[in-house]
């Protein structure tokens, strides 16, 4: 095995008695668990040159010389140069244990020969890697049990815009939970933070924005192209988008609402109307209504209906009817799932239901459904119309001191 601050101190050298100091090596990242080099960079002339790997015939440690059949085969490397660099890219970067659930900076990477390709192996981030970069690999060598295999490392270059430019990311990232990954942002700085959010498929991206803080949010959200923001947020609970919208610049929070498709935007203004401590300020307005004469056959059918743009579905409301939409009572998911399919709503709902106003203190009525266990409570108008719910997750959250680092749990939906 070898490190590539040892190999940086490697002479590139031909038949013909040309020479030169390595300067980088060039990797195919995403070509396989542990990436081979594809090609060794020089300085020549005054300029940066690459030569393939391919065209090395001895790699040589004793004499730290890479031998080349002709360095003038070299090809100038172009300013739009997207290879993924061992030095310039991945030394210093910060880096995201997948296995261990940790991050960290790459101090130096250690690589083996595997019959005659060059191989990433590990990222090293010891104390040893450190001594060996200061006194320039003129110190012990690489200790493989103090690395980050890279089979199960993602790196992370601070530059969101290096996603769009597609520059060689493993996206092994998205096998995580989404609570997993929103943990993993808390440790590192939020240029890393957004580019993290744009590896990510947008449904899952926008679940991990929700289980961050929200002053994450906040600085995460601002790195994105407006496209991209409204995409999130417009995959992301109501509620929580309402917020995240909230905290915004007023210029980025209209901005953002004049982008969004119509029914996105309607579930936002309408939540943006309470204060932020009210019931109106932390209940959900997506929710499911449907009126009391519907036979539970109609009910699960419409619900089937609802599951892919609905977002809390735990509880069912009942009402009176769709335009009026007062409060008869209240199904929850499995009862209803369970229930006669010949019975109407109004013969299996609990009608005994309390609710809330939209404009009554938000921690009390957190406590209010705490202690009775409740898993929602609806949140009606002056005029006995549904307008939302508060969730038991949305009065975990507000009971939860804010230096617990819980955002929102993901208990009933």
């Amino acid at each position: 095995m070898i490190t590539l601050i040892e190999l940086l101190r490697f002479t590139l050298t031909d038949s013909k008695g040309h020479s030169a100091p390595v300067k980088d090596l060039a990797i195919a990242l995403l070509e396989d668990d542990y990436p081979p080099v594809t090609a060794v960079l020089f300085e020549d002339d005054g300029k940066l040159k690459k030569l393939d790997w391919d065209a090395v015939v001895e790699f040589n440690t004793r004499s730290k010389k890479i031998v080349a059949d002709d360095l003038s085969a070299a090809a100038v490397v172009p300013d739009d140069d997207h290879d993924v660099l061992l030095r310039r890219d991945i030394l210093d970067s910060l880096i995201l244990d997948l296995l261990g659930r940790r991050t960290t900076r790459v101090c130096d990477v250690i690589m083996d020969d595997d019959d005659g390709v060059l191989r990433l192996k590990a990222a090293d981030a010891g104390m040893a890697a450190m001594l060996r970069r200061v006194f320039r690999g003129h110190w012990t060598g690489p200790n493989p049990n103090n690395a980050f295999d890279w089979k199960y490392v993602e790196f992370l270059r601070g530059d969101p815009e290096a996603v769009r430019n597609g520059a060689g990311y493993r996206l092994r990232i998205n096998r995580l939970p989404a609570g997993e990954i929103a943990r993993l942002t808390d440790y590192v700085p939020y240029l890393h933070a957004a580019e993290l959010l744009k590896l990510l498929p947008n449904e899952k991206a926008a679940d991990v924005l929700e289980a961050t803080n929200i002053e994450r949010q906040v600085q995460v959200i601002e790195e994105l192209s407006d496209k991209e923001a409204v995409d999130l947020l417009c995959l992301m609970s109501p509620d929580m988008a309402a917020d995240l919208i909230a905290h915004s610049d007023v210029k980025l929070m209209r901005r953002y609402l004049n982008m969004m498709p119509e029914k996105c935007r309607r579930l936002v203004v309408e939540l943006l109307k309470f204060p932020e401590d009210s019931v109106g300020g932390a209940m959900i307005n997506d929710i499911v209504l449907l009126a009391s004469d519907l036979t539970c056959e109609d009910a699960k059918q419409t619900l089937q209906e609802h599951l892919d743009d609905v977002r809390f579905t735990s509880v069912i409301f009942v009402v009176d009817d769709a335009e009026s939409k007062r409060l008869k009572g209240t199904i929850n998911l499995k009862d209803l799932l369970s229930a006669d399919d010949s019975k109407t709503l109004e013969n299996v709902m609990d009608p005994y239901v309390q609710t809330l106003g939209p404009f009554d203190n938000a921690n009390d009525a957190a406590y209010r459904m705490v202690s009775g266990q409740l898993p929602a409570m609806a949140v009606i108008d002056k005029n006995g119309s549904v307008i939302g719910a508060m969730t038991v997750e949305a009065a975990i959250a507000r009971l939860l001191p804010a230096t617990s680092g819980i955002q929102r749990l993901k208990v009933f939906s």
